[in-house]
């Protein structure tokens, strides 16, 4: 086995300690399990990784990517020589930690309901890993992501080759798309204006549902009248991302009984809804009052169809809280989803006489939850 700079050194000397030993071919059984349960990710790299750095016996158990899984519950037995198996962990169990971005993903999808989420992870973490997390979102169930090689990699590995569709395990195809409006940095070079800087937008992308960001200026409210006036029925949707320095136009700093009442009165939770407003409901930045605010001036001049995309800060909890309010938002987009799931692989047995014999740290075995169903996905077993 050659020494891989990938792997805990431990490893990489274990492999070193059995070459040329009867240990190099002992045949063994790994397990690997996370203490908290969640959404697979990372599973069929793992699968891959494992296949192609093996050339002896191998057999490989596996959940599938978009997999739900209980904690101790074992999502991956690998069946092998030790030599062959003893150094591969660290990279695999890497591959596996995306559950836990699949997992957050899943959470805030759920939260938002109809609303679709879209990934925008990638500012805040380094481009080695954007692939991986925008295959994490698609798994955890977002609509879409914000960079094109994020887009194309779900699209290689889960995409129908046509129409955008996806599919993730047994669901039902869906759309994942490229997504990407209207930055600040382009109202500025527009003189401030927003919608000077949707003019040139919609301009040079004509076939792109055009988002107006309505922030910039500090003026939402007066924003979407101007854009409606400009654009019409070409106002697909405005983006409402307000600073967290400072409250939206006609927004207000305590809350309004008049919009309390409202929303309690329709909540389906009505204590769930009084606590979302305590914390997200009136003040500064991007607030439950401050969608309604958009929502009713839209209609007002004539844009029922006009959508409303929120940001900035979105992380589940914030989602929940909208969603408890009924907050009128159709697209959510969110760079604070990301984490990270730690697995663990031991070996569990070792085979003697053409027997699997438990061998493994003492209380491990108890602890797992093996499932009977486990499918078998790699079969290259020799007596």
């Amino acid at each position: 086995m050659p020494q891989l700079p990938i792997s805990d050194e431990y490893f990489n000397r274990c492999a070193v300690i059995v070459a040329d030993t009867p240990q190099y071919a002992q045949r063994v059984r790994y397990a690997v399990f996370a203490r908290e349960g969640g959404v697979l990710c990372g599973i069929n790299r793992s699968i891959a990784f494992i296949d192609q750095q093996c050339v002896g016996p191998l057999r490989i158990f596996a959940r599938r990517d978009g997999d739900r899984f209980a904690a101790n519950e074992v999502v991956l037995i690998i069946e092998g020589m030790f030599g062959e198996l003893v150094n591969l962990e660290t990279t695999y169990l890497g591959m596996l930690a995306f559950s836990g971005a699949a997992t957050s993903m899943r959470r805030i999808v759920e939260a938002a309901g109809e609303a679709l989420v879209i990934d925008m992870a990638a500012r805040h973490y380094p481009f080695e890993i954007i692939e991986q997390t925008a295959y994490a979102a698609a798994v955890g169930g977002a609509a879409g992501t914000s960079t094109r090689a994020g887009w194309r990699y779900v699209h290689k590995w889960l995409g129908l080759g046509h129409d955008d569709l996806i599919r993730v395990g047994d669901e039902a195809p869906r759309v994942y798309g490229l997504y990407g409006s209207i930055p600040h940095a382009l109202n500025a070079v527009y003189g401030g204006s927003s919608i000077k800087a949707a003019v040139a937008y919609h301009e040079r992308l004509p076939d792109i549902p055009l988002t107006v960001l309505i922030d910039f200026e500090g003026r939402e409210l007066d924003v979407c009248r101007e854009a409606y006036a400009r654009f019409g029925r070409d106002l697909f949707a405005v983006r409402l991302d307000t600073s967290g320095s400072r409250v939206h136009q006609g927004g207000h700093e305590t809350p309004q009984k008049e919009l309390v009442d409202r929303i309690l009165a329709t909540a389906a939770d009505p204590e769930a809804a009084r606590r979302a407003l305590d914390r997200y409901g009136f003040g500064k930045g991007v607030t439950i009052e401050a969608v309604y605010n958009v929502r009713k001036v839209l209609d007002e001049i004539g844009a029922r169809h006009t959508q409303i995309v929120v940001s900035s800060g979105f992380d589940v909890e914030k989602v929940a809280a909208f969603r408890a309010c009924n907050a009128p938002m159709n697209a959510i987009g969110t760079g604070s989803w990301v984490a990270f799931l730690m697995f663990t692989s031991d070996v569990t047995h070792v085979e003697r006489d053409g027997r699997w014999v438990p061998c493994c740290k003492a209380g491990r075995l108890e602890e797992l939850r093996i499932p009977a169903d486990l499918p078998c996905v790699v079969d290259r077993w020799r007596p």
